[in-house]
Formats: C-alpha cells, sequence, structure tokens
C-alpha cells in the first residue's frame, strides 16, 4: 500500500506542475452542493436527495423529483445539481434567488415538493459569463461574501465558463520584477484598481497610478478563492494570457526589440497613458507568455482556458494579414508551448467595434493562424448584431452567442426578451455555435434578460414560449400565483420590453443628462429616450400596487416595484424638461420657474425613492471601495477612484464623462441634481434680464464641479436602506398618475 501511496503522490505533484490538474481548488462532488444549498437555504439542506446521473454523452441533464418526502435532485455533476437546485426553487417553491441577494432565503416550515418530475437536458455544452469591463464597473471592491453570493448564483443559472480575471495584477508584478523592472515602475505601470480593465485590455496604462501593493495582494487572495469555489461547483474559468501590452519600460532593458507605441489618446486620455506592444516575431514574446502562465498556474492553478484580446479599440501596428496572422500564431503558440492542452477565448467586439478596418481577409487571416478549435469567439453583443453572421460563422471557427444588454453599469430598464430568446433559438444547430452566454459590462441590472438567456438551453421546445417564461418569472418574483403581478409583467413584456429596446450606447433618464437647452447637443454617453409608451410601464407599476400582501412581502416584489417605479418618474422628468425648455424658449419666467421647481422636486423625490433598497445606493459603493483600505489614505484612494469610474470616468470633461451613469441614492441628490439646479438658476437669471446664459461658462463650471465631487471625499452617504419602499411608491405613483397619463 506504501508503494502505491508514493506512486500515486508522485504522479499529482507531476499532474500539478504540468498543469493538467485543478490541485489548488480541490475537487468538486455533490457535497459543495449540498453546501451550496445550505447557504442559499439555511436548515433547509436535509430535505433534499441529492443524486448523480451517468450520462453517455456531454450534455448536462438535470431532474426535479420527489420520493416520499424528500425532494430529489438529479444530475451529471456537482452544477446540474446547482441548476436542478435552482428549478426547484424557481418552478416548485417558487423563489428567486437574485445576483443582488444580501441574505439567505428563509423559509418557514416544510418545503412544497414537486407534483411532476422536472427532466431537461441542456442544448448548450458552454455557458459563458462576465465582460472584462464588468471588473471595473462592478467587481473592483467586491469582498469573498459578494464573490460567494455570486459564485452561488452563477452556478444555479448553470454557467460552467466564467471569466475570472481579478487577481492577474499578483501575477504580472512577478513576471515584470524577473525581467528587470523595478517595483515601483510596474506599479505606476498599472491602473487604478475600477480601472485595470483597460489597462488589461492594453487602451492606457498608469491611470490613477501607482497601484497599492495592498490591493494587489488582497486581490490575489480573492482570486485564490473565488477559482477554487468556482471549480468546486465544477465550473472552468477562463484566465488571463499573454496578448502583446507590455510596460514600456521595456525598451530601455531590451533597446533591440521591436516594442511599439499604440493609439495615443483612446477615450480622450492624454498621451502620456499610451500603451505598447511587443512585436508577434520578437522571441521575448514567447518567454513572457512562458513565464505569465507558468506563474499564474501555480498561483492559481489551471483549466487551459485563456482571454486573450490583441487590439481591443486600439489599432494595431500594421493592418497587412500576414502580420495579424502572425499574432494569432504567436499568441497560440506561445500559450500551447506552456500549456499543451490550451483553448484561446477573444471577444468579437474587437471586429464589431472597427468594422471598417476588420474586414473578412483580416479576420481569415487571424482565425486561420490558429488550429481548428482552439480559438473560441465571444460573440459578443449578438442583440445588436450577430457577428457570426456578417463572417462566414468565424471562418468556421466555434463561437459562443453573447448577449451583452448593459454597458457601464447603467440602471436602466432595456430587455427585449422576444427578440433575444429568437435570435437564440434560430441559430442553426449546423453552425460552429457552442454555447450561450452574457458579456453585460454592469451586473444589478434588468435580472429577468439576463435569467432568460441563461435558462433557454435548458428548456425543453414546450417550454421556450416567452409568455410562459415571463408568466414563471412573475410567479417566482411574487412567491405565488397572483394574476395582478401576472398582467403587470406580461404588460412589460409585451409593451415595454420591445424588440428595438436595445441600442449600444448608454441609457439614463434626463436627471443624468449633463444639462443643455437642447437635447440633440448632449454628451453621447446619456440617451434619455424611450421606445415604449410611458403610460403602459405606469399600468405595469398600478398592476404591482394591486398585488396582494403575501406578494408585496416579497422581497422580489419590492425590487420590481421600485425598480420599475424609478424608470418610470425618471421618464416623466422627460416630459418635465421638454415644457421647461419651451417656457424658456418662449421667455415665459413664470412658467419656467414653476416647471423647474417640479423637475427638481421630482429629481428629490427618485433619490428618496431609490434610498428604500440596498440595489440602489451610493453609499455601499463607496463603502466597498473603503473597506479596502489599511489606512486613511488608501480609503480616500480608493473612495476616490470608486467616484471617478461612475461620473468622470477619467478627468472631468474628457470623452468618457457619465458612461457609467447609475440611478443611485445619494448619486441623484450629490452629483446630478446640483448640475441641474446651477443649469436651471443661470436660465433664470437670463430670464429675469440679469446675465444671458453663457454654455460656454456653464460647461466650465460643471467640469470643476465634476472633478471636486470626485477629489473630495468628504460627503458621507447611506449604506442601509431608509423608507418603506411600498409606501413611498404609491404615494408617488398617486402624485404622478395623473400628470403621467395626460402627458403628450
Amino acid at each position: 500500500m506504501n508503494k502505491f501511496l508514493s506512486y500515486f503522490i508522485i504522479i499529482n505533484i507531476l499532474l500539478f506542475f504540468l498543469g493538467l490538474n485543478t490541485a489548488l481548488a480541490g475537487k468538486y462532488s455533490e457535497n459543495n452542493t449540498e453546501e451550496l444549498i445550505e447557504r442559499v437555504l439555511p436548515n433547509q439542506q436535509n430535505q433534499f436527495l441529492l443524486e448523480i446521473i451517468k450520462t453517455t454523452n456531454d450534455s448536462d441533464i438535470i431532474e426535479v423529483d420527489r420520493s416520499k418526502n424528500k425532494i430529489v435532485l438529479r444530475g451529471n455533476n456537482s452544477l446540474s445539481l446547482a441548476v436542478a437546485f435552482n428549478t426547484y426553487l424557481k418552478e416548485v417553491a417558487l423563489i428567486s434567488y437574485d445576483w443582488q441577494a444580501d441574505k439567505p432565503i428563509k423559509i418557514r416550515g416544510k418545503l412544497p415538493l414537486p407534483e411532476n418530475r422536472i427532466k431537461r437536458v441542456c442544448k448548450a455544452n458552454e455557458r459563458f459569463f462576465n465582460n472584462t469591463c464588468t471588473f471595473g464597473y462592478t467587481f473592483p471592491y467586491w469582498n469573498w461574501k459578494q464573490w460567494e453570493r455570486f459564485i452561488d448564483w452563477m452556478a444555479m443559472n448553470g454557467i460552467n465558463r466564467p471569466l475570472m480575471l481579478a487577481g492577474q495584477e499578483a501575477i504580472w508584478l512577478k513576471v515584470w520584477r524577473s525581467f528587470g523592472l523595478a517595483e515601483k515602475q510596474i506599479l505606476l505601470y498599472f491602473s487604478s484598481p475600477a480601472h485595470l480593465p483597460w489597462h488589461r485590455m492594453a487602451n492606457m496604462d498608469g491611470w490613477g497610478g501607482p497601484l497599492p501593493l495592498s490591493y494587489i495582494e488582497n486581490q490575489k487572495r480573492l482570486q485564490q478563492r473565488i477559482l477554487g469555489r468556482c471549480r468546486s461547483l465544477g465550473m472552468k474559468p477562463v484566465l488571463s494570457a499573454f496578448a502583446g501590452h507590455v510596460p514600456k519600460e521595456l525598451r530601455k532593458l531590451f533597446p533591440k526589440v521591436k516594442i511599439t507605441a499604440i493609439d495615443p489618446g483612446w477615450g480622450g486620455m492624454d498621451s502620456i497613458y499610451t500603451t505598447c506592444y511587443l512585436d508577434p516575431t520578437e522571441p521575448l514574446f514567447v518567454e513572457i507568455q512562458k513565464r505569465f502562465l507558468t506563474i499564474q498556474r501555480k498561483t492559481y492553478g489551471t483549466d487551459h482556458l485563456y482571454s486573450a484580446d490583441p487590439f481591443n479599440e486600439i489599432t494595431p501596428p500594421s493592418w497587412e494579414p500576414e502580420y495579424l496572422s502572425k499574432v494569432a500564431e504567436t499568441i497560440y503558440n506561445s500559450m500551447e508551448t506552456t500549456d499543451s492542452v490550451s483553448t484561446w477565448y477573444q471577444m468579437s467586439w474587437t471586429f464589431y467595434y472597427d468594422s471598417m478596418h476588420w474586414t473578412q481577409p483580416r479576420l481569415s487571416a487571424l482565425v486561420h493562424a490558429v488550429p481548428k478549435g482552439k480559438l473560441i469567439f465571444l460573440d459578443y453583443v449578438c442583440e445588436e448584431e450577430e457577428y457570426f453572421r456578417k463572417s462566414e460563422s468565424f471562418e468556421g471557427a466555434p463561437f459562443i452567442w453573447c448577449y451583452l444588454g448593459n454597458f457601464g453599469g447603467n440602471t436602466h430598464l432595456v430587455s427585449p426578451i422576444r427578440k433575444v430568446l429568437r435570435k437564440i433559438n434560430n441559430i442553426s444547430v449546423n453552425s460552429s455555435c457552442v454555447g450561450v452566454g452574457s458579456t453585460l459590462e454592469g451586473i444589478n441590472v434588468n435580472p429577468v434578460i439576463y435569467e432568460s438567456v441563461l435558462e433557454n438551453p435548458w428548456l425543453n421546445p414546450a417550454e421556450k414560449g416567452v409568455d410562459l417564461i415571463i408568466q414563471k418569472y412573475a410567479d417566482r418574483r411574487s412567491g405565488q400565483k397572483d394574476e395582478n403581478i401576472r398582467k403587470a409583467w406580461k404588460i412589460l413584456n409585451d409593451k415595454v420590453f420591445v424588440d428595438s429596446a436595445v441600442g449600444i450606447w448608454n441609457h439614463s433618464v434626463i436627471f443624468q443628462v449633463l444639462p443643455v437647452t437642447d437635447l440633440s447637443k448632449r454628451f453621447w454617453s446619456t440617451n434619455p429616450d424611450i421606445p415604449y409608451d410611458n403610460k403602459d410601464l405606469l399600468q405595469s407599476v398600478e398592476l404591482l400596487l394591486n398585488a396582494n400582501q403575501k406578494s408585496k412581502s416579497n422581497g422580489a416584489y419590492q425590487f420590481d416595484l421600485v425598480n420599475l417605479t424609478r424608470q418610470l418618474l425618471g421618464n416623466y422628468g422627460m416630459v418635465l424638461y421638454h415644457k421647461m425648455m419651451k417656457a424658456y424658449q418662449q421667455k415665459d419666467g413664470d412658467d419656467f420657474h414653476r416647471i423647474s421647481e417640479e423637475f427638481l422636486t421630482l429629481g428629490s423625490e427618485l433619490d428618496s425613492l431609490l434610498g428604500t433598497r440596498h440595489e440602489f445606493l451610493l453609499g455601499r459603493w463607496l463603502a466597498d471601495a473603503r473597506n479596502m483600505g489599511r489606512s486613511q489614505i488608501e480609503k480616500r484612494y480608493f473612495e476616490r477612484d470608486a467616484r471617478e469610474i461612475i461620473t468622470t470616468w477619467h478627468k472631468a470633461g474628457g470623452g468618457l464623462t457619465d458612461y457609467s451613469n447609475r440611478q443611485w441614492n445619494g448619486l441623484i441628490s450629490s452629483y446630478y441634481l446640483p448640475r441641474w439646479k446651477k443649469f436651471i438658476s443661470l436660465l433664470r437669471a437670463d430670464l429675469n434680464g440679469k446675465i444671458p446664459f453663457d454654455e460656454k461658462a456653464f460647461s466650465t463650471w460643471c467640469i470643476t464641479f465634476e472633478q471636486n465631487w470626485v477629489d473630495h471625499c468628504n460627503e458621507s452617504f447611506r449604506e442601509e436602506p431608509i423608507g418603506n419602499p411600498l409606501e413611498l411608491t404609491e404615494c408617488l405613483v398617486g402624485k404622478y398618475r395623473y400628470k403621467i397619463m395626460n402627458s403628450m
């Protein structure tokens, strides 16, 4: 026995150093699903029986059944068991477990038993989730508790290919040190936490640097826990790989190596933040990849899946097909040299964003430089355009159909469910599509459509009707079959979640728009237009308000009520804006004063409504950032970064101001409304014959105000909700109902 044990240990050690296991993370089993159930539904785990089903193919399968007084969950692996558990919650217990949940689910008494067996086979082998940008717009200051909840949500929704990019700066720190760069140089090369995604994608270097070493160490520990939990539940996380982006200081250490500065001024930034790209013909390219993947494997383990996105929103040093082919060949071959079973994932946003330059011959050169099946494309924004249809299905390369739907974490009601599910269901079985996924830039927005996208591959043909999907969603949001809530969601689906409710650029309500006298001159990053009649949204909200008391006690219902009402009131703000501007143009000072007061009052009321739910609190976002700091200096640094990304993005008045606008309590009252108050006061002064409105002077004031808001972290904001969301919603809807119904 000792001899065999020795052989076993030696073999596993060899496997670890070859990167052919995930020893750092442990193994997955049904026990891990039992622990998930206990976290989500405390003290109820003993009501479930978990059974592993053996399958003869690669398809995941689930069953929800009963045996005497037990709920039976079956699946072919831990992840399938988690999906079976969620299927039970959604369709039998009528419970919605949100990615926004901040507390476990509490159930009194015994759980209901399934009346009939539910059996489903997943049609998508790969279910992808996350976006490089999500690590700036949502994740930069998350702690383990938040990640743990989210990982459980991902497992319950069947995600088996999560993009997990946290903690890579710890790896790059070691890599660049090994080439002779000083630690101080490297920390200055990195960007601040919320801006790291764009550093990782080679859009900019050094913004907000130096990155604190404490943050790098914290993210390393966090990433190890994240990956351990993901793998224990049967997921295969996609990690980073080297795509050619290097520190400019490397040119001094290797003066004969070809390193090119690329695309100065990305996003309106100064040239000092320009990035550098290493020529793929240089042997140094392979060596950097080897060192990075080796250190990453030793630190985080590997599932042999790597993300690399050369030239995202930047211009390559050359557009020649031969050069692009060499880039792709070098990236993949350098991966394979270190990990012989590696697979490369690349987002198609690169090609969609600059379709004028990324012609089919250039894409073809890139694709065919990599062995077939080893490069998988993420068709990034399929609700807008299915790139596989215009690229000959990525020249035959496998791809994952992805719904994006959210840019910058904008808090806006956009859920074209019929269109999205129709597109997914119309993908030819003969295409090279290997799965579905979501590439949202910020989470906690429009959960209905993201859950529907992920649920779709598991549904049987008779279950794929959108009306049925929405009805089931309505039931679990209220915890019962409430006809008023069903009717509300049907109206939303039929009249508000319309096919035209897309658009790749950002959404907002008028309060988040930088004030202008003519909306055609508004900043491009905010779009307050809606493609539906606000009266239909009002009807849905009123039906929700007519729900019974059991429904109203449900947390998911209360979120939906506030979420829909904040959009309703924000939409009405647009009506007031147009009336206000009409009064200004007609030089009617009395009307302008009256309407502008109503406009500002509505903005304050909207801020108060948002304060009743934890999902809409600026205070929580800033508190998460401050909690990363080990000293007061670090706390202020992190808070400033968190303030910046959601407002000015980089410098005030820059090309990305308000790109990541949010309807959050505290943000409306302290950032958006003061701009409108100043704007209105200047127009009043103009109407009173005192000072003519000077648009340029107002713009200068806004830049100063915005920069001060970012820089001066003196004001505190609530971290816990306050007030009764039901009472306040009913009050506000009652106040504005007649006005909305009679608005033109």
